[in-house]
């Protein structure tokens, strides 16, 4: 069976329809008027930023754009996250990855989330912690699932995050945006001169935090006149405890709870760099990543090819990226996923992405042409043991399907004098597939499409644009505007969810399209108050109309047949399917992001704050009581902002701060076991009160760097916003009196050092 869906723009404002004749049409005009062209200067498309200080990007690129340098703290990599503007993280301690939240959307199709320009696929999904299928002990969880990336931060030297602009390969199925995860390179390991690098960084913290290491070796070497030859290897591993001490010191006890919420990650990094020439450029990259949490054995492995032909030609920059990646789950012999055991998982993707870049001169007018393709292959696969064909059936653990998205897309920049106009086209083909069993439940037969069972195949076409003009007035004042649409396909995840078989899936979903505005402008200006500083400064506001949101609701079967959402009818005991379907009206967000750096030498000072207006509609399936566990709040908080303050003494090799992180008022899922009517309730939280560190750098030597911390310094008791077990059973009491018991980690000390040679 196929079904096609199309989202063409056949309404666009004049005003966009101008703008992209333009920037499609451009490139055609120096063909057409050879005797025009001239040499193009590069230098003139050259963007001043100092490489040595990545950070400082954010404020020389118009839109809501960040960039994060290597973490030189102890912050975990989602509190790196959390401090940037208009971006958060999804915490769930039973998967041990990272979920990027934009704006209030998190989870693949919404922020494609990338390691190295590779899109990350990985669906996670943890056991039960204590006793089987909707039942708790009391102070456990139950199984939970969300999209996320194993990453080894000890490997990173970079974050990019893109809010609410589609631009080229990373804008493709992202309506929110966008996150990619550098790591490391020849570069960064092999210091400029020598042959042979060595890269450790080792570090141990106080309350349950254990300890981490990493060490990756380097080598490099020249080849002829203007070839090179290098490669890396690098292993780290860490210890993480869930027996901690709260703000309040009460301790977590060795019980099934805890022990299952313990990490030992072990990841692996090796990269190969060829250029023969200046003109050719080969990276070979493979990676590996084991960790033990929420009752499986988590593993992910990749290989990817990187090529760059780069001539002394304005008209050829191509690049190419190949990348396959193998994601497994095989959960432990004493765990369950409700009543089945045995359970395995497996996530295979393939990623192929074919760019060229070509720079040329019309009238005056520097023409920036970036055009290339790019397929994404994604399949989830499942197996378990059950006791009987229906405990399969009917049990939603990693749904199976297929995913193939194939782009084409068209990026073109027109600058002259201090204005700049960039122009995105990008048309998308996604194709769904997968098994749709027979409807055979009591009475679903009667709204239940196809009844019979089937092998489904999805068909969407999406045409998305965006365009943001700027203009570079002075170091104080660069403003810009943009509009971007974006679609997303459905997920196999939400198609065939499967609680109800096949009556619980919904093969006529459609494609969340996203329309974001936005408007601000950048500072960047070095000599303030003196002659060495440097100012940084971003302001964004937004607003985002999301039209077909996608999320779940709970479904009952009428005596009559039929199905309903009101429990006061005449309803089947025996049905209850909750099923992904598209929001009826649009979901609006809308929000400011305000970014400041400023950095003297011996003084220096960085400021993020974000107010965040993202209501959205609440999954059925992300409770633990009557539902599977799922993503159950994406909503950010109201205010949230994180400032650092510190600086540098001892002729600046000693660098003293302290962070200050605020968070306004959070939700979380109403922990509710049967309560079928409250469905969709959400609840605040307790005031989370500024939680403060402080942290020392000492740089001894060129090739050892000390390292001191504390975090939460004052001992403040707290929930962390958007945490998934804030919403499990473990948070119901006697009489369904709700707990806060979920208490983030108490005043916790880190040392530690990191050695380069």
């Amino acid at each position: 069976m196929k079904i096609r869906n199309n989202f063409f723009p056949l309404k666009c404002k004049p005003f966009f329809n101008a703008l992209f004749g333009i920037s499609v049409l451009l490139p055609v005009c120096p063909v057409l008027a050879q005797e025009d062209t001239e040499t193009l200067d590069f230098d003139s498309l050259q963007i001043s930023a100092d490489s040595s200080k990545p950070e400082r990007r954010s404020f020389e690129t118009p839109g809501a754009v960040s960039v994060v340098g290597e973490n030189k703290k102890f912050d975990s990599l989602d509190s790196v996250v959390r401090a940037l503007p208009g971006t958060y993280t999804n915490i769930d301690p039973t998967q041990g990855t990272l979920n990027v939240n934009i704006r209030g959307l998190s989870g693949f199709g919404r922020v494609n989330t990338m390691v190295d320009g590779v899109p990350q696929t990985f669906y996670g999904t943890s056991s039960n912690s204590g006793s089987r299928y909707h039942e708790e002990d009391g102070n456990g969880y139950g199984p939970s699932s969300q999209f996320g990336t194993m990453i080894d931060q000890n490997f990173l030297v970079g974050v990019d995050i893109t809010r609410g602009f589609a631009s080229g390969a990373a804008g493709v199925n992202g309506v929110a945006g966008s996150a990619n995860l550098r790591t490391l390179g020849v570069d960064d390991v092999v210091q400029e001169g020598r042959r042979f690098g060595i890269l450790s960084k080792l570090s141990a913290a106080s309350n349950g935090m254990g300890e981490s290491n990493m060490v990756t070796l380097g080598l490099r070497t020249s080849l002829w006149e203007t070839g090179r030859i290098g490669a890396i290897a690098g292993y780290s591993g860490s210890r993480l405890s869930a027996n901690y001490k709260d703000g309040n010191g009460q301790q977590y006890s060795e019980n099934d709870f805890v022990r299952r919420l313990d990490q030992r990650p072990r990841s692996w990094l090796s990269k190969f760099e060829f250029s023969p020439s200046s003109d050719h450029r080969f990276v070979v990259s493979g990676s590996g990543y084991r960790n033990n949490v929420g009752g499986r054995q988590a593993r992910r492995d990749s290989v990817s090819l990187d090529y760059a032909f780069t001539p002394q030609s304005q008209w050829v920059n191509l690049g190419f990226l190949a990348a396959r990646t193998k994601n497994r789950q095989v959960f432990n012999d004493d765990t369950s996923i409700w009543m089945l055991t045995e359970a395995r998982t497996r996530n295979d993707s393939t990623y192929l992405n074919l760019h060229n870049t070509s720079y040329f001169e019309w009238r005056d007018i520097d023409v920036k042409l970036l055009y290339g393709f790019s397929h994404l292959r994604n399949r989830y696969e499942r197996s378990a043991s059950a006791m009987n064909q229906d405990n399969d059936t009917y049990t939603a653990f990693s749904p199976s399907g297929q995913q193939t998205l194939s782009s084409a897309y068209l990026d073109t920049t027109l600058s002259h004098g201090i204005y700049s106009l960039n122009n995105n086209l990008t048309f998308t083909r996604g194709v769904v597939r997968g098994y749709k069993p027979a409807c055979d439940s009591a009475g679903s037969s009667g709204f239940c499409f196809p009844s019979y069972a089937a092998n489904l195949k999805l068909v969407s076409k999406a045409l998305n644009f965006s365009t943001m003009f700027s203009a570079d007035l002075s170091d104080w004042f660069k403003p810009f505007v943009s509009f971007s649409r974006n679609t997303r396909i459905p997920n196999p995840q939400e198609v065939f969810f499967n609680n109800e078989g096949g009556g619980s899936m919904n093969p006529f979903l459609k494609p969340e399209q996203a329309k974001t505005w936005q408007i601000g402008f950048n500072t960047s200006r070095e000599g303030v108050l003196t002659d060495d500083d440097y100012l940084g400064f971003k302001l964004v506001a937004y607003r985002s109309d999301i039209k077909h949101y996608i999320h779940s609701r709970s479904f009952f079967l009428r005596s009559q047949g039929g199905l309903t959402t009101d429990l006061d009818e005449d309803i089947n005991p025996g049905f209850h399917a909750q099923i992904y379907t598209n929001a009826a009206r649009p979901v609006r967000h809308r929000g400011v992001e305000v970014n400041l750096n400023y950095d003297a030498g011996f003084v220096f000072a960085n400021l993020s704050y974000s107010y965040q207006k993202t209501p959205l509609p609440v999954d059925a399936t992300g409770k633990t009581g009557l539902g599977f566990g799922t993503v159950g709040v994406t909503e950010l908080p109201r205010h949230y902002g994180t400032l650092t303050l510190g600086g540098r003494f001892l002729d600046r090799d000693l660098a003293l701060g302290s962070t200050f992180k605020y968070t306004g008022k959070a939700k979380r899922m109403l922990p509710m076991g049967e309560d079928l009517a409250d469905q969709d309730e959400l609840q605040t939280l307790p005031k989370i009160p500024i939680v403060i560190d402080v942290f020392a750098n000492y740089q001894l030597n060129k090739h050892v760097l000390l390292k001191a911390s504390v975090q939460n310094l004052t001992n403040r008791n707290y929930i962390d916003a958007l945490n998934s077990l804030n919403s499990t059973l473990s948070q119901v009491g006697e009489d369904y009196r709700y707990s806060y018991s979920n208490t983030a980690r108490g005043r916790t000390v880190f040392v530690g050092a990191e050695i380069r040679y």
